[in-house]
């Protein structure tokens, strides 16, 4: 190998793509190779539910940079390249390319959705690239049904873009409501009805036990409830599972993810990971987690820069997400596991409310739905440690954005 350094990285997505701009913008003077599957250079995920997936966001939009950008700055794209092994030894990967060697390489794997072996027809779809789009809408016409198995993010996200192009779809969700794993009962039960008075229908406290389908297509499905729906398409999500198959092959240690340290590096100081396929230390909780989110895969992106050229910046965020149904803006900092406390603070007739969530008496996160003024100041508060108590945002006099002019 000659002395020029190469940094290989296996992923186009989110954080892929920016270890790679980022290692451009912290004076990295090697080479940079993207080795991506899809046939598309490196482009944004959230639309693919939403604007792109209603037709009103172009697909050249969707694109983190142009292709002209690469080249300009030295960054090799390799599309529709698939990695096979990893040869820690000779410091070296092996596929459809042949054999590549690196001087390090970084594992933006990402995760692929959870399937569901008796769903699988012509007609099931799983939403997680630009041809998965593709898929759904060229099956679709106007007033199709569409069954989402699944009350997440994805399920409702779907659901609204579905309705608003004129189709019905009818959300099947197992737990007794939605989006239980990350919210509030009341935040659960707002959007419940929200979505119910656009017209979506939805199933909780259920489970499909039958997929009854002719020719390969799935044409009913059958609830444990006994009722019987009819469909033209399925969408499943119902998550995703960490790609840590190449990282497992090759030694590394995995555990729900592959797992980093603080400086997003493995157990091998030369390859290191990003992203959603991570399960990496969070200074912030002292513990570690897996993520999947986009401001996750950023801030890991520039960890991973800052370790191969030299720096020291560590992973200490504050999680955060969001989420776009119809008209609603959700979004959630902090990690609300084992709050005792909810306060609803606002106005949820008019759309328009934060929900707090305590534990011993502290804020640890906050839900804000068309409220981002509030949120952005709860969200900073929170990152940067603030001890705020319940009995602050009691007050009727508690105003956010004054956290940080001493008015609270």
């Amino acid at each position: 190998m000659d002395s020029r350094q190469k940094v290989i990285i296996i992923g186009g997505s989110h954080a892929g793509a920016n270890v790679a701009f980022n290692l451009v913008k912290d004076g990295f003077n090697g080479d940079i190779s993207i080795l991506t599957q899809e046939k598309h250079p490196p482009y944004h995920r959230p639309p693919l539910s939403k604007d792109f997936f209603k037709g009103n966001l172009p697909q050249e939009n969707l694109y983190f940079k142009q292709p002209s950008f690469y080249e300009e700055n030295n960054i090799v794209l390799q599309t529709q390249t698939i990695v096979d092994s990893i040869n820690r030894k000779e410091k070296s990967i092996s596929g459809s390319f042949g054999t590549l060697e690196y001087s390090y390489l970084v594992l933006a794997t990402g995760a692929t959705p959870r399937t569901i072996v008796s769903a699988a027809a012509n007609n099931t779809f799983y939403l997680r690239t630009i041809e998965d789009v593709m898929n759904i809408t060229e099956s679709l016409n106007k007033n199709s049904h569409v069954g989402l198995i699944g009350g997440g993010y994805i399920g409702l996200e779907l659901a609204a873009s579905l309705k608003q192009l004129g189709i019905n779809p009818i959300i099947i969700e197992a737990e007794d409501r939605l989006l239980k794993r990350v919210t509030s009962e009341e935040v659960s039960r707002f959007y419940e009805r929200f979505h119910i008075n656009m017209g979506v229908q939805i199933r909780c406290s259920t489970k499909v036990i039958e997929y009854k389908k002719t020719e390969e297509r799935i044409h009913n499905l059958i609830l444990d409830s006994g009722e019987s729906i009819y469909v033209d398409a399925v969408i499943v999500g119902i998550g995703a599972l960490p790609n840590t198959r190449l990282a497992e092959d090759a030694g590394l240690s995995c555990n729900n993810g592959i797992c980093v340290n603080e400086y997003c590096r493995t157990d091998d100081p030369f390859i290191l990971a990003a992203g959603d396929c991570t399960q990496h230390q969070n200074l912030f909780f002292q513990h570690s987690m897996r993520l999947e989110s986009v401001p996750n895969a950023l801030a890991q992106a520039k960890v991973v820069s800052s370790s191969i050229v030299g720096n020291d910046l560590t992973y200490n965020e504050l999680p955060w997400f969001w989420s776009d149904q119809f008209d609603l803006k959700l979004q959630m900092a902090g990690l609300s596991m084992g709050y005792d406390e909810t306060i609803i603070i606002g106005n949820k007739s008019e759309a328009k409310f934060l929900s707090y969530y305590g534990k011993n008496g502290i804020l640890i996160a906050v839900d804000s739905v068309n409220s981002p003024k509030e949120f952005m100041a709860i969200k900073r508060a929170l990152s940067n440690r603030f001890n705020i108590t319940m009995d602050t945002i009691k007050d009727p006099n508690f105003k956010p954005e004054n956290l940080f002019s001493g008015s609270n």
